[in-house]
């Protein structure tokens, strides 16, 4: 028997021990070998209903730290919420932090009320300190797919909004929502702008952040498949560059994507723009059509690929053992306002 072999029978032996007790979660980013042994597999806002509607007293969530965050924040009094590899983390989350926020909070207030002129939309992608502020300040997170209905949501209730981390996302966004460019600005929180009068004067403040898996899909990249491809279909994730999602035939969530691929007619030629993984499940499940990454050598999240059979055979044996090693808790004071902003996204979406 193979290593791995051995570890994939540890899992389902402690899987099958722990029963209803246990919740598997995976995201789509994941590697194969822990996506086959989740009991449910989804991008951010699939996971996150997920989690709040468990009824298992452990939810393990293969993912990256701030998505176990999340769950924890929405967990029921006596779950608990594990992740296997604690040192799995984001680069985009990384990118905006309490203290910049703070500190972007305070210089804004010198030109605008911000408490009043100003709403804050975070993107999944952040630690719950930061949805904290955000759903102390009235704000929703959003993940990809629910951005545009959270968007919309905000800029009825606010004359401008602050969209944290992701400016891709966000700039993606507004187009959809008709905000033409000259009423957008970039906020740098490493090089913060000496004149802020500008920044009264736009809809929308977006944040200096982005994804270093989608940030490598270049317009370069879309002219090459299509010269290669004649007949290609192209489709990116709303994280990629604003120019890549304008030449792309489809703009979607990694599940938009996935049901893109997989309902469109056998012999469809796709080119996606998103973590590799992802991709080549998706070539792999639908052999009746030619699936391949967008960009060429295609980019993994190495975060999301700490994760091994090895990692999440460790958390179920210490649950069997009484032991809950891997445990993300969520200080109240933080986890309130933090539910706050992620309850606002659940309702804006329906």
């Amino acid at each position: 028997m193979t290593s791995a072999g051995g570890e994939r029978d540890r899992v389902l032996e402690a899987k099958e021990r722990l029963g209803r007790k246990l919740l598997v979660l995976a995201h789509h980013y994941q590697r194969d070998e822990i996506a086959e042994v989740a009991d449910f597999r989804g991008d951010s806002l699939e996971l996150a209903r997920r989690a709040a509607q468990a009824a298992a007293q452990y939810i393990v969530f293969c993912g990256v730290h701030f998505m176990a965050e999340t769950a924890a924040i929405l967990a029921r009094p006596g779950q608990r919420v594990l992740i296997p590899r604690e040192d799995a983390g984001c680069f985009l989350a990384h990118s905006v932090d309490r203290v910049q926020l703070l500190d972007a909070w305070d210089r804004l207030s010198a030109v605008m009320d911000v408490e009043r002129e100003l709403l804050p939309v975070a993107y999944v992608n952040t630690t719950a300190e930061v949805k904290a502020f955000v759903g102390g300040h009235g704000g929703a997170c959003c993940t990809s797919s629910s951005a545009k209905e959270v968007l919309s949501w905000a800029i009825k209730r606010s004359p401008r909004v602050f969209f944290i981390p992701d400016q891709y996302l966000g700039r993606n966004t507004a187009r959809l929502l008709g905000i033409p460019e000259e009423e957008i600005a970039l906020w740098d929180p490493h090089h913060p702008p000496q004149d802020l009068a500008p920044f009264k004067e736009k809809r929308l403040i977006l944040w200096r952040g982005a994804c270093n898996v989608h940030v490598r899909f270049l317009p370069e990249d879309v002219e090459r498949v299509r010269r290669k491809h004649p007949r290609v279909r192209v489709i990116v994730h709303p994280e990629c560059r604003p120019e890549v999602a304008k030449l792309a035939d489809e703009v979607g969530s990694t599940s938009y994507i996935i049901r893109k691929v997989t309902e469109s007619t056998p012999g469809t030629v796709w080119a996606v723009g998103t973590e590799h993984r992802l991709v080549a499940r998706l070539a792999k499940e639908n052999p009746d059509k030619t699936v391949f990454s967008l960009a060429d050598p295609p980019p993994y999240c190495s975060y999301m690929s700490l994760t091994r059979l090895s990692d999440l055979a460790r958390v179920l044996s210490g649950l069997l053992k009484g032991k809950e090693p891997g445990r993300v808790e969520v200080p109240g004071e933080i986890a309130d306002p933090a539910r706050a902003a992620l309850e606002r996204m659940l309702e804006a979406v329906g």
